[in-house]
């Protein structure tokens, strides 16, 4: 396993001849977000980038969700982006079982919108100023309830040190 992760890290790092479609595929991913993330997070120094593609990779499954091909909402934001809303099907944990339920979410023009809104969003509700060590921001976004997933920190953690993530906080 460590092997494993050692392979996905290095990968995640730079693109090789060897990858897999699936690697080549999630190293696309990554960069795809790193990118807006570590400028949004130059501009406004809310949110940690490795936190937000952590979180794009958990919440839209590497970009494969419906929700983030059809709404441009890697986050799973609920709610409404300048009057756009959308119903996707979601599992919710409520009083601790998993339960499918259907929600409204928000409908974004694209992605770099979606990580502005999403570094507000969590800034104002979910993580308090100065927030500098993923592992803090990660424990805090589960505690403040930004997601009803039991095990929400140690997925972000986890993602966050097999691909090494925290190279785009240091931007």
């Amino acid at each position: 396993m460590n092997n494993y992760i050692a392979n996905q890290r290095t990968q995640a790092s730079k693109p090789t001849e060897s990858e897999t479609p699936e690697q080549r595929q999630q190293h696309q991913f990554i960069n795809s977000v790193a990118k807006p993330a570590v400028n949004v997070y130059q501009a406004n120094h809310q949110v940690l980038p490795s936190i937000v593609i952590a979180q794009a990779i958990v919440e839209s499954n590497w970009g494969h969700s419906q929700l983030y091909q059809e709404a441009n909402n890697p986050f799973g934001i609920k709610g409404s982006y300048n009057g756009q809303t959308k119903s996707f099907p979601t599992n919710e944990y409520i009083n601790g079982k998993e339960e499918r339920i259907n929600a409204n979410f928000r409908v974004y023009p694209s992605l770099k919108a979606a990580i502005l809104d999403h570094d507000e969003v969590v800034a104002r509700q979910f993580l308090p100023a100065n927030v500098t060590d993923y592992h803090r921001a990660a424990t805090l976004l589960q505690r403040n309830g930004y997601a009803t997933d039991p095990s929400y920190a140690k997925k972000l953690v986890n993602v966050i040190n097999t691909y090494s993530l925290n190279r785009f906080d240091g931007y």
